[in-house]
C-alpha cells in the first residue's frame, strides 16, 4: 500500500477524517457547517483535526446537517486511534531528543576532562540530572500507567487517564527538547574565552526546565481530575468538587511561587552584584542559607495544598494558618541571612 493510500485509510478510520469527507460530499464549507450548528468555524476545524470531539447532541445535529446517519458518521470508529498516533509520534521525538542531548553531553564531558576544566566536566552532568534523568522516570509512568510518582498526584482523586498521559508525555517531550537545545548551544560556548558561560547555561537550563514543565501544565493540565470518590465531601460532588479543590489549592501554590521566585532572584542578585564565584566560601555560605529556605518552601507547599483539599471538601475557604505563616517567615529570614552573607563575603571570601 502506498503512503498516500495508507494516509487516506487512516483518515477514514478517525472521526475528523470522516467528518471532513462527509462535509465535502454534502458541498459545505467549514463556515457553512458551523453556521448551521451555531458554532464557530474553529470548532469545526478542531473536530476535523481530531483535537476535540462534539458531544452527543451536536453529533445528532451534524447528521441532520450532513444528511447522513449516526452510524455513517461514527460507526466502527476507533475512538483512541488519533490519541495513540499522537502518543507514538511524541515518543519518537522524545527519544530522539534524549539520545541527541546525551551524545552531546558525553562529548562535552570528554572535552572538559581532556582540557582539565572542572566546569565543563560538571556542566554536562548537571544538564543530564536536570533534564535527561527525567526521561526514564516519565517513560516508566506512561508505559506502566502508574503516576503516583508524579509531583502533585493525589491518591484521593479520579483522573482522566488520557489527559494525564498526554500531560506526562508533553512534559517529557518539552523537557528533552529544551535540554537538547541547551546542550547544542553549549558546544560553541565550550570554545569561547572566559568563564561566564557555565553560570549562564545553568541558569538557562533551570529557567528552561521550569518553563517547559509550566507550559505543558498550562496547555494539557486542565480538567485532569474528574472527581474525588475516596473523599467524603460536604461540598459539591464530582467535577464541581474537583474544581473547588483545584481553586483552593491554587492559593498556596501562588504563595509558594512568589517565595520561590524571590529566592531564585536573590541567588542571581547575590552572585552577580557581589561577584561570588564557584567553589568559594561565599558560594558555600549562599548554599547553606538558600537550600533550607527552598526546603521550607516545599514543605509549605505540600502541607498547605493538602490542607486546602481538606478544607474544600468541607466547603470551607483556604486561609493561611499559623504553621504556614511560620514556614514562610522562616524562609524569609533565611533569605535575609543569605543577603547578609553575600554582603560580608563579597568576592567569594577566602578560606
Amino acid at each position: 500500500m502506498s503512503e498516500q493510500q495508507q494516509t487516506k485509510t487512516e483518515q477514514s478510520q478517525d472521526f475528523g477524517g470522516r467528518l471532513a469527507a462527509l462535509r465535502r460530499a454534502a458541498g459545505l464549507s467549514q463556515q457553512q457547517l458551523a453556521e448551521q450548528l451555531f458554532v464557530t468555524r474553529q470548532a469545526v476545524s478542531r473536530w476535523e483535526q481530531n483535537r476535540t470531539q462534539p458531544d452527543l447532541a451536536t453529533l445528532q445535529q451534524l447528521t441532520a446537517a450532513l444528511g447522513c446517519s449516526l452510524d455513517e458518521l461514527v460507526g466502527g470508529l476507533d475512538p483512541d486511534a488519533a490519541f495513540r498516533r499522537r502518543c507514538a509520534a511524541w515518543q519518537k521525538a522524545t527519544r530522539f531528543a534524549f539520545w541527541l542531548a546525551l551524545a552531546v553531553q558525553l562529548g562535552l564531558f570528554v572535552l572538559g576532562a581532556a582540557r582539565g576544566q572542572l566546569d565543563w566536566v560538571l556542566l554536562p552532568v548537571l544538564l543530564f540530572l536536570c533534564g535527561g534523568s527525567l526521561h526514564p522516570i516519565l517513560a516508566m509512568m506512561t508505559s506502566s500507567g502508574d503516576y503516583t510518582m508524579l509531583a502533585g498526584y493525589d491518591p484521593d482523586a479520579a483522573y482522566d487517564e488520557k489527559k494525564l498521559e498526554t500531560l506526562v508525555r508533553a512534559m517529557d517531550l518539552w523537557v528533552q527538547l529544551t535540554t537538547a537545545g541547551i546542550s547544542l548551544i553549549a558546544v560553541p560556548l565550550a570554545f569561547a574565552p572566559g568563564g561566564w558561560s557555565f553560570g549562564v547555561l545553568i541558569v538557562i537550563q533551570a529557567v528552561g526546565l521550569l518553563g517547559a514543565i509550566g507550559c505543558a501544565q498550562y496547555k494539557y493540565g486542565r480538567n485532569l481530575v474528574t472527581g474525588y470518590p475516596g473523599l467524603a465531601a460536604k461540598a459539591k460532588p464530582g467535577r464541581e468538587l474537583a474544581k473547588d479543590i483545584q481553586t483552593q489549592q491554587a492559593k498556596p501554590v501562588l504563595w509558594w511561587s512568589g517565595l520561590f521566585g524571590a529566592q531564585f532572584f536573590l541567588c542571581l542578585f547575590c552572585a552577580g552584584v557581589f561577584r561570588i564565584p564557584n567553589n568559594s566560601p561565599g558560594a558555600i555560605a549562599q548554599m547553606a542559607t538558600m537550600l533550607p529556605g527552598v526546603c521550607l518552601g516545599i514543605v509549605f507547599l505540600l502541607c498547605q495544598t493538602g490542607r486546602a483539599k481538606r478544607m474544600a471538601a468541607e466547603g470551607r475557604e483556604w486561609k493561611i494558618n499559623k504553621s504556614g505563616a511560620v514556614m514562610l517567615s522562616g524562609a524569609a529570614a533565611l533569605m535575609v541571612l543569605q543577603l547578609l552573607a553575600a554582603v560580608f563575603m563579597q568576592g567569594g571570601g577566602s578560606w
